[in-house]
């Protein structure tokens, strides 16, 4: 979590909820441009959106985790509560955006990977394994950094998702670690 150690990130986030709620309100507002599958779609509230309950529920009650038996939602709410114990609000609202909307690209990408379970989203009945196996696809694709579509430049997006990831391996929740390959010879 070194990533979150500069002085512009540091803090404590004190009320989760009121990033949730204002992070909820941002994705799923009238004006939102942002890509949410159909399923996601349906959550009137917050507190009836499954992952977002589930890190409010992680705030106050932290689980334990096992790396084989986890589900993606588990873990990546467990992410967003470590960090924002560790972090300013401002930086805790900018990573629980990326994580929402890193979830919701793996749940599309990997969506013809639960079709025995239709009712299901992949991060909710799939361990964390194959979640860093999208990253390209989700910083040069999904989030549309060229034009910041989603509030996050692409250097931005690659420092969350390195950090993220880089997470999930020390945390041994995927045994795939990322590596920057440097263009500039």
């Amino acid at each position: 979590m070194d990533y979150f150690k500069s002085q512009d990130k540091l803090g404590e986030t004190q009320n989760i909820e009121k990033c949730i709620e204002q992070i909820y309100n941002d994705i799923f507002s009238e004006n939102s441009n942002f890509k949410l599958n159909e399923k996601t779609k349906t959550f009137k509230t917050y507190q009836s959106h499954p992952f977002l309950n589930l890190i409010l529920n992680y705030s106050s009650t932290p689980p334990y985790l096992d790396g084989e038996t986890s589900k993606c939602d588990e873990i990546f709410a467990d992410y967003i509560v470590k960090v924002s114990k560790h972090t300013n609000e401002a930086t805790t609202l900018k990573v629980l955006k990326f994580v929402f909307l890193f979830r919701e690209c793996l749940n599309d990408l990997y969506k013809d990977k639960v079709k025995d379970n239709l009712d299901a989203h992949f991060s909710e009945i799939t361990n964390g394994e194959d979640a860093p196996d999208i990253s390209n696809d989700f910083v040069t694709d999904y989030l549309e950094t060229e034009n910041e579509k989603y509030g996050f430049n692409k250097e931005d997006a690659i420092d969350l998702t390195q950090n993220f990831c880089q997470w999930l391996y020390d945390n041994n929740f995927t045994c795939s670690k990322l590596s920057l390959i440097n263009n500039n010879y």
